[in-house]
């Protein structure tokens, strides 16, 4: 029967074993007769110990358990920190955990929990579509960053606060185990997107640390690590009512990487909340909004009793849009002039990218080309 401590455990396999006990310096002894274990041996000092060639076997967590034991003694760690280190020799995770009154019993209100899963799940795709292209405002997300979102799973929680554990693969065990000893590491499409995650939350810690002001932060922030829907995706885990923080912890797959070199917890206070929120405003009042001068034909017109509007067909950022706009009488005597003869016009002012529909404001001239 698995102990208490085993119940951790179920995620383990004998080829992470393997690879956690050759990271640590333990060789394996291939010439042990029966094929069903596992025998490692560590040279100096001498240490010999043996599990269960398969996580298939009825005995391999009974027997894994008392490994850990025996690791655990050996290294002076503790059994929980090793758990950590195996259940990620494959996978990076991303640990989320949240310290407020809220979770004070280990719960959280489920609307709280929920705007805490859509943040991090909004966080994971987002980072996927700054991967494809850096930019500080994602307006559309790609079907390709949505893909990626089905390599990311819910991971078992942790007893203590409320924490929230995020899994992806980043190394197939079978592809391990076939690799050469000494061919370059090629990093994956997953871990990526968890290491500008990492980068966003470090940009953020750094600037309070260091007092930078949110419009620093923003300059080239958005190149490696956050952009304005990663804020937005972040602020989902403020509770409304309540100061929490959040202590962030990225552990990278030990097989990727060949070590055990795990990034430290990064904790989220009021006044970090504050730069990120201050950074997504930055990005979208910047980005969102830009002076322009735009070429194109009059689609539509609409006249009503206190405003003229018409639709601008033009070529911008590399495709063809429709630009609402209200026009003064003027405007608007020159633009059913151009729509009759069928002809270009041409205007400038504020192009408002932030709803769903384009519209230019701040009209400095409109004329027929």
């Amino acid at each position: 029967m698995i102990s208490s401590v085993s119940t951790k455990l179920l995620g383990i396999t004998a080829a992470s074993v393997e690879r956690y006990l050759s990271l640590k310096g333990w060789v394996r002894d291939h010439n042990f007769r029966n094929r069903n274990m596992m025998v490692f041996d560590y040279l100096e000092p001498k240490r010999r110990i043996a599990v269960p060639a398969s996580e298939t076997y009825d005995d391999f967590y009974v027997n894994l358990n008392e490994t850990l034991c025996t690791i655990s003694v050996f290294e002076q760690r503790s059994v929980d920190d090793i758990i950590k280190d195996m259940l990620t020799i494959f996978f990076d995770r991303m640990e989320f955990r949240i310290v407020s009154t809220l979770s004070r019993d280990g719960k959280l209100p489920l609307d709280y929990a929920a705007n805490c899963i859509e943040g991090l799940k909004d966080l994971i795709l987002y980072s996927a579509c700054a991967e494809q292209k850096a930019q500080p405002v994602c307006r559309r997300t790609s079907n390709t960053a949505k893909d990626y979102l089905d390599c990311f799973n819910l991971a078992q929680t942790e007893i203590g606060s409320f924490v929230i554990n995020i899994d992806t693969q980043v190394i197939d065990e079978q592809d391990e185990q076939l690799r050469l000893k000494n061919s370059p590491v090629i990093f994956p499409p997953e871990h990526k997107i968890i290491t500008r995650i990492y980068t966003a939350i470090s940009q953020i810690y750094e600037a309070v640390e260091q007092n930078q002001k949110p419009n620093e932060v923003a300059s080239n922030a958005y190149e490696t690590g956050m952009t304005a829907n990663m804020c937005e995706a972040l602020m989902k885990l403020k509770p409304l009512n309540d100061n929490a923080e959040i202590h962030a912890t990225i552990r990278y797959a030990s097989a990727l990487t060949q070590s055990f070199d795990n990034n430290n917890p990064i904790v989220f206070g009021e006044h970090h909340f504050y730069v990120i929120d201050e950074l997504a405003k930055i990005y979208r009042d910047e980005y969102l909004c830009q002076d322009v001068v735009l070429t194109g034909l009059v689609k539509s017109l609409s006249k009503g009793d206190d405003e003229r509007t018409i639709k601008l067909s033009t070529h911008f950022e590399g495709r063809y849009r429709a630009i609402r706009m209200e026009l003064s009488d003027e405007n608007y005597r020159v633009a059913c002039d151009a729509h009759r003869d069928d002809r270009e016009v041409e205007v400038a002012g504020e192009l408002d990218m932030s709803l769903p529909r384009w519209q230019l404001t701040k009209i400095e001239y409109f004329k027929m080309v």
